[in-house]
């Protein structure tokens, strides 16, 4: 019979100290699924078992029937007392703490390593997890009880007695070992693995307690002569079983053993690699940056194609006309105005448009000056078509003009009375004061002289070669008067700048004692502030060009006017002018870029934080890319959301194929 795979001597490089007592554990080193040895580590006389992460389930057949001998083993020495009140973790000295882990076969409890080092068990706990015993109930209590048997732990050996639940010496649960299912564990997949085995194995002899007739505890569970039940309350009780298991391994390696002679080509499980091998993984892992190199490479290569692309282009320039009329009004009053010199150089030839531009710019200034907003997004092109909101709109030009200048127009209090000179000549010196700095012609009283000095307190310059003003009078049509400027003086009256004006009206005898008396009153008393002024050169030929050329000059001297750049090219019409190839390639590097920032992510965070963290960006950008379409953009938003979701899923399927295939293999 070929000897099963002996536990091998504690490796010094291995071995770690006991959390509880803090003696050198014993290494054993045990057979596994995988092919390779798994060390797992046992303190004999606390009766613990560590295991490093996953090595309980790797255990194959072999391993724990090594490993149930060596539990055995220690039941006869006694459990030594515990040193330390909270254990550590062999290998990074953090507190264990108690966990309640799931099986197929319930709730067991073992001390974990918060950082995931591994997991200590004792011979109870180690049982209850892989489903090897259970709960010590009335029937096995009567059982030990006519077998003269006295209760004991099955973790610790401490005397319990015959009511107690949990051993008062260690407070584990008193349970019993399940010999069927400890014997279907053992078992080689043969079979399929029935719920009980019946006709593979050896049967194992084994006298009945009570009536000492030979049973099988691997597959009965109560005598079949006396019906006393079969209880296994000790490791020592399975050494048969542990003999047949072993018995049934070794003639299974043999016939593998012999299968492999027969047969090279067979696959061989792997051995443990050499140190030469070992270290040369070692730099193959370092030389992959633990996995991101692969992901590196195809980054930068995205990168590159994507520079070689926009080197490449020479992005097509803009229709001069279209950029200026893609230029925004402006916020300030009038700043509009500086844009109309470059459409004249533009179409120089196109008078009625350039007339048409003039009456549109007019409009917008003159509805800016009464305190209207235009939207942000006006440009001069909605000037040109005529396409401004209605409240950007008004056709009574001359009315709002005439409005704003009795706004701009202030009369100066403080200017010196002004010498007459020829304006009195021109009256034959007749003249006689009737309120101060007017006078009426004398005797016949029938025209009047005002020298009105005025300052211009709003923000464009105002033309004062003919302009007229009107003393309003409450319910009467008021007195009119024709001004110019004085001689020598400055006809054009910049914002803040003043200007001496000689007024003259005619005074009809009816008037004289009603209109012209209540005037000269309110002259006297400084009443007349509200004048109503009047552009009478706005509607002489030329005079609409001079009036708008003076706000043009305004606006080009202006400090926040528009510039006089064209706009650059917005992204979109950057996109659209783009090759489809040239465009499917900077897509795919877009692609590639937001799945290495996706791993970055799952890598750091977790897949799932990872995904949700996603799926919150694509749902903001899904409605910043769907919104301001109407009615359509509650399709759109929830399109580009769909879309949004497909790709984050198939970004986690491949992130996780990468991991599969570079982290994991290269960490």
């Amino acid at each position: 019979m070929s000897a099963l795979p002996e536990t091998t001597a504690p490796t010094p490089a291995r071995r770690i100290a006991c959390p509880r007592c803090s003696t050198p554990m014993r290494v054993l080193s045990l057979s596994s699924h995988k092919g390779q040895p798994v060390t797992v580590e046992h303190c004999l006389d606390c009766r613990l078992v560590w295991f490093d992460e996953f090595e309980s389930v790797q255990l194959d057949s072999f391993g724990w029937v090594r490993l149930l001998r060596e539990m055995e083993a220690g039941t006869s020495r006694p459990l030594a007392e515990a040193q330390v009140a909270h254990p550590a973790c062999p290998r990074c000295a953090a507190t264990l703490k108690r966990v309640q882990n799931q099986s197929r076969f319930g709730l067991f409890a073992a001390l974990e390593c918060p950082r995931r080092h591994g997991h200590l068990h004792s011979h109870s706990g180690l049982l209850a997890e892989r489903g090897l015993v259970r709960p010590l109930g009335v029937a096995e209590r009567q059982a030990l009880a006519q077998e003269k048997h006295a209760l004991h732990c099955l973790n610790c050996g401490g005397a319990a007695s015959a009511g107690d639940d949990h051993c008062s010496w260690c407070g584990t649960a008193l349970v019993v070992i399940d010999m069927p299912r400890l014997a279907h564990s053992l078992r080689l997949q043969l079979d399929g693995m029935g719920a009980s085995p019946r006709a593979i194995g050896h049967a194992t002899a084994w006298p009945c307690r009570a009536c000492g007739s030979a049973l099988d505890p691997a597959r009965d569970t109560q005598c079949g002569h006396c019906g006393h039940i079969v209880v296994a309350h000790n490791l020592p009780d399975i050494d048969p079983l542990l003999e047949a298991a072993e018995a049934d391994l070794a003639a299974a390696a043999d016939i593998e053993a012999k299968r492999l002679a027969r047969y090279p080509s067979t696959r061989r499980p792997r051995s443990s690699p050499p140190a030469s091998t070992e270290a040369a993984a070692r730099g193959a892992r370092r030389s992959m940056l633990s996995g991101w190199t692969p992901l590196l490479m195809i980054q930068a290569a995205a990168w590159a194609v994507a520079v070689f692309i926009l080197a490449d282009l020479h992005w097509p320039g803009r229709d001069p006309m279209e950029a200026l009329r893609a230029q925004r009004l402006g916020a300030r009053p009038g700043s509009a105005w500086a844009l109309l010199p470059a459409w004249r150089d533009l179409a120089p030839g196109d008078r009625n448009g350039l007339q048409a531009l003039r009456r549109g710019l007019f409009a917008v200034h003159l509805r800016q000056l009464g305190g209207e907003h235009l939207p942000a997004t006006a440009t001069l092109g909605q000037v040109i078509d005529d396409t401004l909101p209605q409240a950007a709109r008004h056709r009574d030009i001359s009315g709002r003009w005439h409005a704003e200048l009795s706004r701009s127009l202030k009369p100066d209090p403080v200017a010196n009375e002004p010498q007459l000179g020829d304006e009195a000549a021109e009256f034959g010196g007749r003249l006689a004061p009737a309120a101060p700095n007017v006078w009426i012609q004398s005797p016949s009283r029938t025209a009047a002289l005002w020298a009105l000095s005025v300052q211009n307190a709003g923000s464009f310059t105002i033309g004062a070669q003919k302009l007229a003003v009107r003393i309003p009078l409450n319910h009467r049509s008021g007195v009119n008067w024709r001004c110019h400027p004085a001689r020598g003086a400055n006809p054009v009256l910049a914002p803040g700048a003043s200007v001496t004006l000689f007024c003259r009206t005619t005074v009809s005898p009816s008037d004289q004692d009603d209109t012209w008396r209540t005037a000269m009153q309110k002259l006297r008393s400084g009443e007349a502030t509200d004048l109503q002024w009047t552009d009478e050169g706005l509607q002489t030929p030329g005079g609409f060009d001079a009036v708008t050329d003076r706000l043009v000059a305004d606006a080009l001297k202006g400090p926040s006017g528009p510039s006089a750049k064209p706009p650059r090219l917005t992204w979109g019409e950057r996109w659209s002018s783009l090759t489809t190839p040239r465009r499917h390639a900077l897509e795919l590097v877009g692609l590639v870029t937001v799945f290495a920032v996706f791993c970055t992510l799952a890598r750091g965070l977790g897949e799932r934080r990872a995904v949700i963290a996603a799926l919150a960006v694509g749902a903001v950008g899904s409605f910043v890319a769907g919104r301001g379409e109407g009615a359509a953009s509650v399709l759109l938003v929830g399109m580009y959301l769909a879309l949004s979701v497909l790709l984050i899923f198939g970004f986690a399927f491949g992130a996780r194929l990468y991991a599969g295939l570079f982290f994991k293999r290269f960490a």
